[in-house]
């Protein structure tokens, strides 16, 4: 077999889906229409139907594609030694975001609230784009010996996360996530120091 000398291209299905998940980001899930998916992803639009039968179809393949960058995520994160050190990690990403987050919103969040409000059949696994990551920091804050109140704590977590979020977005200030997510990083630190073990 002949080496390549450059990569091949990507597909059109996989250039369809990530141009669907940055029109989603951008614009919204209900504003993105295949005219304008055709356009981003430089695929004749004729050719979206060979893809994708139905709008749903495409809201099946964003939700697929963010639901791998969570678990990408979190697999990056599993190689931290510790729960606190994934905690931290974790909040650290979404500071890293807060520029784009200010411009655009929470990619997980804008379309978790979105899909809520449509009626595909992949609105019930929607609720994965907030609920596994929580189910994901439940797990951290049970690995550090906080297995009484580990619920209550990844609720706080998520929720102070996605609420400067929606903030930062608000009032175009990456500034505010910024700030709330050292807070965090503080919290989580004084957390593990008081856990038991």
């Amino acid at each position: 077999m002949a080496e390549q000398s450059k990569p091949a291209p990507r597909g059109k299905r996989e250039r369809l889906t990530q141009a669907a998940v940055d029109l989603a980001h951008r614009q919204g899930y209900r504003n993105t229409t295949l005219a304008h998916l055709a356009e981003a992803a430089d695929v004749p639009l004729g050719n979206i139907y060979y893809y994708f039968k139905s709008k749903d179809d495409i809201g099946r393949a964003i939700l697929d594609q963010r639901m791998g960058e969570i678990a990408q995520m979190q697999a990056a994160l599993a190689e931290l030694p510790t729960p606190l050190e994934r905690l931290l990690g974790f909040v650290e990403a979404t500071i890293n975001n807060a520029p784009l987050v200010a411009e655009r919103g929470c990619p997980l969040g804008s379309l978790s609230a979105e899909m809520a409000r449509e009626d595909g059949d992949w609105t019930g696994p929607a609720k994965g784009l907030l609920g596994g990551p929580m189910a994901w920091m439940e797990k951290q804050f049970g690995q550090m010996g906080r297995e009484e109140d580990a619920a209550d704590l990844a609720l706080q977590l998520q929720s102070s996360l996605q609420g400067a979020s929606i903030l930062a977005h608000s009032l175009g200030d990456p500034a505010l996530l910024v700030r709330e997510g050292r807070r965090l990083q503080k919290w989580l630190g004084a957390l593990a120091a008081d856990s038991p073990g």
